[in-house]
């Protein structure tokens, strides 16, 4: 960016209502490119505020941060390898008028450090991803507020700091949303000797929050396409969903390698909505910890992670390894964490000045995977733990979909059995199970493995009838080929009168009364072309005494039909349409029930329809397929006496 110009002078007048509110005195002069300047005045004498309840973390009010002069010292911590906090220092800028909200201003500071400077050895890092709440400190040790907002990727030192005072709060009143300002002449409070402290012309530029190192674990990581396809299958209204289907994750690190240290203000903090095989969320830094009457409660990032509001996440220590200076000033620089600690507590509040969450317990619930190869024998099991309930049909399937690509070693073809179970608590408290089986084929494998297991799962805690809880839940994969094997209906056969020729059912003369063998026939598809024919499970038909006339076979996968004609020889026309339009339910018990209900792709459904002297005969029969069965086939037959 530009450096400001010198010189040239204008008057500005406090139109903002903060101006009141901090009743700062105004001066006229300021450099081209700023806005309003305020004075350079001592703070009045107030008595001390303080952070924790207990009287301990004294911290420094907005307005007295505010009328600070240009180039007051500052001094924070953050981590930059390893767990223990390193000093970082820092000058006072000025700050942006109603920046994070309603008569929410942002602090700035030109931060330094051997890691934002580049001074060792590596390029400078500005003001890295992850960095993101820590603390910042005066010269006596009270708080200022979390470092949060950057000015852009260029890897400039300019930080934009949440105040503590506005972090105290969280939880405890309603905070607007987190706004992408510009920086304009009007919102800018800087003073000439602050712009020089800048050293860059800041009007123009906009402050965002300081990005989260987004994490995910297991096999998909290193394919953030394939991670935000599998994690994207909750639907965008549900809290959390966005943050995991945005952006690119950093591989996640080892999980529960023994990094279990207490979190402290200027160490990292992973709030995760998962762990183990569903390492999910993001990094960041402590700004305070506070323990009070046995209760201690951690307060981090200075911004939201995905703005939930109340939440359940996860939080732990995390090892760093180094922070990558970014040498595009594209994407910026990020801390790379090499192994997580267990849990320490659970994050419960998501809000537009931070994170708050409190040390002790964990609530949440296990996701087994269990692979089998063809043979049924199992090769690999995987384990995660969900914090977060609405995020369970996100969790599912991308924990299916990359266990499945860890023995797999690929991401596209395949086919797979999936059979799973979900244990969870009704509104009531009373428990109860799902199970459901599903046959997968396609070139987007992976993706469709864990779909409708992901969908039972939504269906369930989303529901509108019942505040349902999931307490468990078990999958059983069995790799069934590396190939996409699909089955197409093609025809039907019956079995000749010498009881070893097979021939097509369609243009055949049946006898009334007469008893025959009939079986499907399947067109092969191998990764979408055609290899070879196939054929299905024999079924034995017997037809009335009183057939007449002709009749039809008709057989089709479960989920390819939409209407069901038989034209008869006497020009009769007899249709079953199938319901295609979406359920409505009138409570729980019958939502289940549809759900119970469901049945596999591999599942095949047959009509056998004749005309008999009186009326017309139907009779319907289920199989399972060889697979995953699409389309139907239909033969027609005459009927002799």
């Amino acid at each position: 960016m530009q450096q400001l110009s010198r010189g040239a002078v204008k008057a500005a007048s406090p139109t903002s209502a903060s101006r009141w509110r901090r009743s700062l005195a105004v001066v006229a002069a300021t450099a081209v490119g700023v806005g309003t300047t305020i004075a350079a005045t001592p703070a009045s004498m107030a008595a001390e505020v303080y952070f924790c309840a207990d009287n301990t973390q004294p911290y420094v009010p907005v307005s007295t941060v505010e009328a600070y002069a240009a180039g007051t010292t500052v001094h924070g911590l953050s981590v930059t390898s390893g767990t223990t906090p390193e000093a970082f220092t820092g000058t006072y800028i000025g700050f942006v008028d109603n920046y994070i909200g309603s008569n929410k201003d942002l602090l700035l500071f030109k931060l330094s450090s051997p890691v934002i400077d580049g001074t060792n050895g590596l390029k400078p890092a500005g003001i890295w991803a992850g960095m993101s709440g820590s603390p910042v400190y005066d010269a006596d040790g009270r708080l200022i507020g979390a470092v949060a907002y950057s000015l852009n990727s260029d890897n400039l030192p300019i930080a934009g700091v949440t105040p503590a005072e506005y972090m105290k709060s969280i939880g405890s009143t309603a905070v607007s949303t987190v706004n992408k300002v510009k920086v304009t002449p009007a919102n800018l409070r800087v003073t000439a000797d602050g712009a020089k402290v800048a050293g860059t012309n800041l009007v123009g530029g906009t402050l965002s929050p300081a990005r989260i190192v987004k994490v995910a674990g297991g096999a998909g990581t290193a394919l953030n396409a394939f991670t935000n396809r599998t994690l994207a299958r909750t639907p965008k209204t549900v809290k959390g969903a966005s943050f995991l289907r945005s952006g690119n994750f950093a591989p996640a690190a080892a999980v529960n390698a023994g990094v279990n240290d207490p979190l402290v203000a200027g160490g990292t903090i992973a709030a995760l909505y998962g762990t183990d095989e569903l390492v999910a969320g993001g990094i960041g830094t402590v700004t305070a910890v506070c323990s009070v009457g046995g209760t201690t409660t951690v307060w981090a990032f200075g911004h939201p992670m995905s703005h939930d509001g109340r939440t359940s996440m996860y939080m732990s220590n995390a090892s760093t390894a180094m922070i990558v200076p970014d040498g595009t000033g594209v994407y910026g620089s990020y801390k790379q964490v090499s192994e997580f600690g267990q849990p320490l507590g659970m994050v419960t509040q998501d809000r537009a000045v931070g994170l708050r969450g409190t040390v002790g317990a964990t609530t949440g619930f296990g996701i087994d995977v269990a692979v089998q190869n063809p043979a049924g024998t199992e090769v690999g099991t995987y384990h995660g733990e969900l914090a977060y309930q609405d995020l369970t049909a996100s969790a599912l399937a991308y924990m299916i979909g990359s266990a499945a690509y860890d023995q797999l070693d690929e991401i596209s073809n395949g086919t797979g059995e999936v059979t799973w179970t979900i244990n969870f608590t009704r509104g009531d408290g009373s428990p109860a199970t799902l199970t459901n089986n599903q046959v997968v084929a396609g070139s987007f494998f992976l993706d469709d493995l864990g779909t409708q297991a992901a969908n039972d799962a939504w269906a369930l805690t989303s529901n509108e009838f019942e505040d349902v809880t999931i307490t468990g839940i078990e999958v059983t994969v069995k790799l069934l080929s590396a190939d996409s094997l699909t089955y197409k209906a093609n025809d039907v056969q019956v079995l000749g009168k010498d009881n070893v020729t097979w021939g097509s059912l369609d243009g055949s003369k049946l006898k009334a009364g007469g008893t025959y063998t009939v079986r499907p026939e399947y067109v092969v598809k191998k990764n979408g072309r055609t290899a070879g024919k196939a054929t299905g499970a024999t079924q034995s038909v017997t037809l009335s005494t009183k057939a007449r006339t002709g009749g039809s076979f008709k057989f089709v996968g479960t989920n390819s039909a939409s209407e069901d004609c038989v034209i008869y020889s006497d020009g009769s026309i007899e249709c079953t349409v199938w319901d295609t339009e979406d359920p409505t339910y009138t409570d729980f018990d019958e939502l289940l029930a549809a759900l119970d209900d469901e049945v596999s792709d591999a599942s095949v459904d047959a009509t056998l329809r004749y005309k008999k002297t009186s009326g017309s005969a139907i009779q319907e029969f289920t199989w399972t397929g060889p697979g995953v069965v699409s389309g139907s086939a239909k033969a027609l037959f005459t009927i002799k006496k």
